[in-house]
């Protein structure tokens, strides 16, 4: 039959040659897409709705109103929503300021706080940190796994007032942001509320003496 001469004498190579390609793009996706999948994905929050998220400002002792300290504490909970396990070597907030620029602060370690429990007694809050040494990484997060502790951080500034903190509404919002291993990073925003530097002293002993020796 003429019509299946015309088939026999068709050139099929580029046929399946595009076939293969096609079939090379396909499977070369689905190998990238379960690699995008086949990761850690750490997110940071709040432990409790916006509970003990809080920043404070110290005025300079010294009567110095160009000096100005603020410390951001917040009881925060990591999670590892991917699915690989990984350490978290690095935190620091950035803020935005009124002079819409940004400022940068790496955890500290400050004194843990401890608060009364009812019908039993006090509890000591875990205090999260970073490692200062090369040699001993943070222990892995694993996939499906939290950890919670409070964070603090401490920013300095002088000068006029376009060098503080954006605040709207009494709330300073950051951004969380985390190295893990090869590189990796995580961000989350985390909304601080201001509260009284007497009333936050009154949960860290000898704070107001903590921040001026660490700033």
């Amino acid at each position: 039959m003429d019509w299946i001469g015309s088939i026999a004498a068709i050139d099929w190579q580029p046929f399946l040659l595009a076939a293969v390609a096609i079939l090379s793009l396909v499977n070369g996706f689905s190998v990238l897409q379960n690699n995008l999948k086949d990761r850690p994905d750490i997110k940071i929050a709040p432990v409790q709705d916006d509970s003990w998220v809080w920043w404070s400002e110290l005025k300079d002792p010294g009567g110095n109103k160009e000096a100005r300290r603020y410390i951001m504490i917040g009881n925060l909970m990591r999670s590892n929503v991917g699915r690989r396990p990984t350490s978290i070597v690095s935190t620091e907030l950035v803020i935005r300021m009124r002079k819409m620029k940004t400022a940068p602060s790496p955890l500290y370690d400050v004194p843990a706080p401890v608060i009364p429990m009812s019908n039993a007694g006090t509890a000591t809050l875990p205090v999260l940190r970073d490692t200062k040494d090369g040699f001993d990484p943070q222990p892995l997060l694993q996939p499906g796994e939290m950890v919670s502790g409070i964070h603090c951080f401490l920013f300095g500034m002088y000068g006029g007032e376009l060098w503080s903190p954006k605040v709207e509404n009494g709330v300073i919002r950051g951004t969380v942001e985390m190295g893990g291993t090869f590189g990796r990073s995580y961000k989350d925003q985390i909304d601080f509320r201001f509260l009284p530097f007497d009333q936050l002293e009154a949960l860290f002993p000898d704070l107001q003496s903590f921040i001026i020796q660490s700033l």
